[in-house]
């Protein structure tokens, strides 16, 4: 492992084309007002840091370790890469990003308050709902899975402005969401009082193939708290004729 740099190296220094040694170890120290461009970290790893209105653009995190709680207050970041990072026990706090790449980054145990992220690769990934709040996305979210360990865990994302395409929320009480404002999504706030009464409609009907899948995914939304649905994935995933009659039940149509 490459010899610590002291934060003096970074703390309110203004820099383009910075390249670290590979694996730079920064441990228990405070960097702040860093502003670095087209710089190259090289698998860095930030042990129970503080980052503190830090600028940072086309920068290269990729394969960075973040430990012991390292907190990051008031940065931005625009076009960094943080492709393969481990950022699950880091906490960041009223940070800006924009247009980063996280494929393959750790980001279900990392907390996230008060975060913005504009047009980001995001894909196949995870947030623990309990850890984020205040959280605004805009751009596409895909194959991302909202999750909890207790039910009902309350969701407070902003996604008026974002794309979700195969979406998925676990134990998320979704009542206080702001849903995508693209017309091919579907919130449906009360979905537990439609969703019974969707069932009620079935349960005189005939038992076929269909209807049986209706009432397991319905019987599903009758303990959730809010849904949102993007119609195209849903359509894709299931068929028009279960996606057409899924929506009409739960609408009331």
């Amino acid at each position: 492992m490459s010899e610590k740099i002291t934060s003096k190296i970074l703390s309110g220094v203004e820099r383009e084309g910075l390249v670290l040694p590979t694996k730079m170890l920064f441990e228990n120290e405070f960097i702040g007002s860093c502003k670095l461009k087209n710089s190259k970290l090289s698998d860095p790893i930030f042990d129970q840091c503080d980052l503190e209105d830090c600028e940072f653009e086309k920068t290269d995190f990729s394969g960075s370790r973040f430990f012991n709680k390292t907190t990051l207050i008031k940065c931005t970041f625009k076009n960094v890469d943080f492709q393969t990072s481990g950022l699950n026990d880091s906490e960041f706090e009223s940070c800006m990003f924009t247009k980063c790449n996280f494929r393959e980054a750790s980001l279900k145990g990392c907390r996230l308050s008060n975060c913005t992220f504009i047009q980001c690769k995001i894909i196949d990934n995870s947030f623990n709902a309990k850890k984020i709040a205040n959280i605004k996305f805009t751009g596409k979210l895909q194959e991302i899975y909202f999750i909890s360990d207790q039910p009902n865990t309350p969701l407070l994302v902003d996604f008026e402005l974002c794309k979700l395409e195969y979406v998925t929320f676990q134990n998320c009480n979704l009542e206080n969401i702001i849903p995508p404002a693209d017309p091919q999504h579907i919130f449906f706030k009360d979905v537990s009082a439609r969703a019974q009464k969707a069932l009620a409609l079935l349960s005189s009907e005939p038992d076929n193939q269909v209807n049986k899948i209706l009432k397991r995914r319905l019987q599903k939304l009758t303990a959730q708290r809010g849904a949102v649905f993007n119609i195209e994935s849903l359509e894709d995933y299931e068929g028009l004729e279960f996606t057409t009659r899924f929506i009409s039940l739960l609408q009331g149509s």
